[in-house]
């Protein structure tokens, strides 16, 4: 959607209409453990002309130095210059950067009208993987597999990264910053070598800049896609990560399988009118769905912004479905199918969150302290973001075959209209005294 709430097609190239450059006849030697191969891919980039494709066929690049005039980046890619494998687990290019500051396999800076498809990237690290959420002493390898930025402040855009594998990078697998039209599908990403704080172990993040929140700004970020990507979390942090006030993006139909923090996570950052729906989310340690972050002690975050809309979502086993907190407000939460697992603590649960509509969602499953849908008082984050549920409406939810129903402990201004609560173990509703709810 756009801002005004119509419909938009986002854009994305068109395939090469040019010439063909294979990196083999540049001197790159797709045997693995060879020598630089890195120089030969630079050499095809520079020689194509806008509408060609860089190919690299089946087989190992070792990417062993850096770009002459970006000592940070193996590849810098080029406008209107595709870059291919022969296919995600076919190609496969193997760096050699191993915890430099800034690194990124491949970085693009404020350009357009780019194809990136059909390898993988992955790195020589061959220490533990990521897997403690509070060691910021972890990592290895490159600190991106793909970054993707504005250039003296012009966003990159029409940019396709698709069927692309990576791993063992530390910070972010693909990070788009400051970027609009950009669409990321299906890729893999998993294995971080870091999952601590600070911005570790992020499989997709989409940011807008801290400081930028004029939407007709030239590095706005906006109308990004992320769709039909899969994700390995057992050593992510975050599987999908919008951050910063980038808005009207869409996440959809991604595959997540655990995760230690939320899977997807609106990062409490001013994030607002983003799209988030069919994505089916199973056994993340936190919310399947998170909207509203309150960061460390060195990161501070708040609230996510307003408008952002999570539907038709399929969670499963998540510590929460979706959760929202700190103050995010107008938030809708509608036709989400939540089933609970042992150690689900809730399908819903709503913090400080003004304004928030829960329609139609279906809960169901849980054990012992499982609660499908629960409200209750936010303490905040040192004081930001402290609050209770506020003008919450709770409409044609379905609980069934839950541990527990509808659990109030904190709020004003609270409806619950025509929800149906069957087949519950425990309590159906529980509201605290002295709260009003009306129906």
């Amino acid at each position: 959607m756009d801002r005004s709430g119509a419909q938009i097609k986002v854009k994305t190239p068109g395939p090469a209409a040019g010439k063909t450059l294979d990196v083999t006849q540049f001197g790159a030697d797709p045997d693995p453990d060879s020598h630089d191969d890195a120089a030969a891919i630079r050499a095809a980039l520079d020689a194509a002309k806008p509408g060609d494709e860089v190919m690299l066929p089946a087989g190992t690049y070792d990417l062993r130095s850096t770009d002459p005039a970006d000592k940070s980046a193996n590849i810098v890619l080029r406008s209107g210059v595709d870059l291919r494998g022969e296919g995600q687990e076919r190609t496969v290019l193997l760096t050699s950067l191993d915890g430099e500051e800034d690194s990124r396999v491949i970085r693009g800076s404020g350009v357009h009208d780019v194809i990136v498809a059909d390898f993988t990237i992955t790195s020589r690290h061959e220490g533990p993987l990521g897997d403690d959420p509070n060691d910021g002493n972890a990592g290895g390898g490159p600190m991106y597999g793909i970054y993707l930025g504005a250039y003296k402040g012009q966003a990159s855009s029409r940019v396709l990264m698709k069927n692309l594998g990576i791993r063992r990078f530390e910070r972010h697998g693909i990070s788009v910053k400051a970027s609009r039209e950009v669409t990321l599908s299906g890729n893999s990403v998993s294995e971080a070598t870091a999952v601590g704080p600070g911005g570790q172990g992020y499989g997709i993040a989409i940011e807008g800049t801290a400081d930028q929140r004029d939407p007709d700004a030239s590095n706005d970020s906006r109308h990004n896609v992320v769709i039909g990507n899969t994700f390995d979390g057992k050593h992510l942090r975050h599987a999908i990560l919008l951050q910063f006030p980038t808005h009207n993006n869409l996440v959809a139909e991604n595959t997540i399988t655990g995760s230690h923090l939320d899977a997807i996570d609106l990062h409490g950052e001013g994030e607002y009118l983003n799209e988030i729906r069919n994505n089916k989310v199973i056994g993340g340690q936190g919310a399947g769905i998170a909207l509203g972050n309150s960061g460390g002690s060195k990161n501070k975050h708040d609230a996510s912004g307003p408008g952002n809309w999570v539907h038709s979502n399929d969670l499963i086993g998540n510590r929460q479905g979706v959760l929202v907190i700190l103050g995010t407000p107008d938030t809708l939460i509608e036709d989400n199918k939540i089933t609970a697992g042992e150690k689900s603590k809730a399908g819903i649960e709503i913090r400080n969150a003004p304004s928030t509509k829960l329609h139609g969602n279906h809960i169901t499953g849980g054990t012992n302290g499982f609660w499908a849908i629960r409200l209750s008082e936010d303490r905040g984050a040192d004081g930001r973001g402290k609050g209770i549920p506020t003008g919450i409406r709770m409409e044609r939810n379905v609980i069934r075959q839950a541990a527990n129903g509808i659990r109030i402990d904190a709020g004003k201004d609270l409806k619950l209209v025509e929800n149906v609560v069957e087949g519950i173990d425990g309590s159906k509703l529980r509201v605290a005294e002295g709260i009003e709810v009306s129906r």
